[in-house]
This record gives structure tokens, sequence and C-alpha cells, in this order.
């Protein structure tokens, strides 16, 4: 299946959304978060064909083949440091789950904090970086869209073309992406975090689940028990204790 590629000038007819600035669109890049963190202004959005070195949460190599996916970073300055500025990739998260059942997909969730699956395989992740200034972060989204073999992946993993069993309109997707990302980024301050943690957990994927978190060297076993008004894990132990964890300190591994 050919996958049509990316075009700016299509991407923006799907664009509803004013606080977009550049658009920069490229073949291949070391990675567009890199990019845009060295030379993006307020709204600008990178994309591109292909990473060299696209990068996942703790450090860990986000593997970016020029196969039609989906690489995505947009620069978003607050005027103030938001409340519950913790939540902003769980956030993220609940727009991209909510993008993707417009365009038909069903079965997907969200793994706290940064990772869209389907039927427990990798769909997409998050990452968000910023260089000094919290109020300025970037926002990376990678997504398997048209995705083939890849032996270097470790994980199980799915793209969206092969759960649909047709090709997904990239421009158009690209575009709903920022729509919707953008008008949630722009009340953001606003956020009421009893409703978004009720929208939220319609998505997630560990609600109630038995779970293993690794820190460091350290395995702790317990029941996730929701979220904090910063986006922190909370783990139930056996003896009825709870622990907190960010999303820079673990990995989790569900108990089967």
């Amino acid at each position: 299946m050919q996958t049509k590629p990316l075009d700016i000038e299509l991407i923006k007819q799907h664009i509803e959304h004013q606080d977009i600035n550049n658009v920069w669109l490229f073949d291949s890049l070391d990675s567009t978060n890199a990019w845009l963190l060295k030379n993006g202004f307020c709204g600008d959005v990178c994309l591109a064909e292909q990473q060299t070195a696209g990068r996942g949460r703790r450090g860990r190599i986000w593997h970016s083949p020029q196969q039609g996916n989906l690489y995505l970073s947009l620069k978003y300055c607050f005027n103030e440091m938001p409340k519950h500025y913790g939540l902003l990739s769980l956030l993220v998260g609940v727009v991209i789950a909510k993008c993707l059942q417009k365009e038909g997909l069903q079965g997907h969730g969200l793994k706290w904090p940064n990772d869209i699956l389907w039927q427990g395989k990798k769909l997409g992740g998050v990452l968000l970086e910023s260089k000094g200034n919290l109020k300025e972060i970037v926002i990376g989204i990678g997504l398997n869209v048209a995705m083939q073999e890849q032996k270097e992946i470790d994980q199980p993993w799915i793209s969206l073309n092969q759960v649909l069993g047709c090709e997904v309109d990239r421009n158009r997707l690209v575009g709903r992406l920022l729509s919707a990302l953008l008008t949630r980024l722009q009340h953001f301050s606003e956020l009421n975090f009893d409703e978004f943690v009720q929208e939220w957990s319609t998505w997630n994927l560990l609600e109630n689940q038995l779970i293993t978190v690794l820190e460091n060297n350290r395995k702790v076993t317990g029941r996730f028990a929701g979220i904090d008004q910063q986006g922190l894990l909370k783990l139930c132990t056996d003896n009825g204790n709870i622990q907190k964890f960010s999303a820079a300190d673990v990995s989790i591994r569900a108990m089967n």
C-alpha cells in the first residue's frame, strides 16, 4: 500500500484553529522535538517523514523509519504556569485517543503516563520536553500509522492502517490532532481535576489493575489506585499503603 506523503497545504485545510504559527515539514530529521527546542517559536509545528534519532521517555529510542508514520511536535507557550501542569501528558493522550476514535478506531486506550495501546500493542506515545522555561513546552507525538516489520522493536506493536484495514489520511489526522490539542491547551489553566480524571479514566488501561512499578533497581507491586492532582501514579500495596511515583522515575508492567 503506497502511503501518500505529508503536505503542509493539505494539513492546513484540516486545521480549525488560529494559534498555529509555522508548519515545518522535513523529509528526514534527527528529532522533531529537538528541532523545535532549538529553532521553534510559540505555535510552531514540526513534522518529519523520518527521524534518525527519535526519542521516547527515559531516553529510550523511538524507532522512526520512513514508512508513512506520524512524527509530530508542537511548541506551546503558556502565559502562566497552569495549576495542573503535571497532567499535561495525560491530557495529550486523551486528545489523541479521541481523535483516533473519530478515525474509526475502537479498542484502544492509554497506559500511564504516555502510551497509546490497542489490545496490548503499542500504537503511539507522547513525549514532553522543555529547555529551561517550563512555560514553553514542546509536545511530541509519535504514531504508528503505516509501520511495517521492524526487528529492532522489542515490544508488541501495531499500526493504525493494520487495525483499520485501510490507509489513514495522515494530513487530515495531523490537522484534527492539532485543532483538538490547541483547543484543550487554550483552556488548560481552567481544567477541573475531578472532571478530567473522569474523562481520562474512560481511556485508562490500568484501572484497578495489579501492576509492578520498576524504579531504578526496585520493584513495587500493588494495585493501580489512580493519579493525584499533578499526574503522579498512586499505587496501593498489599499492606494498604499508597505510594506515589512520577513518570520520570518508573516503568510499569501489568501483571498477568
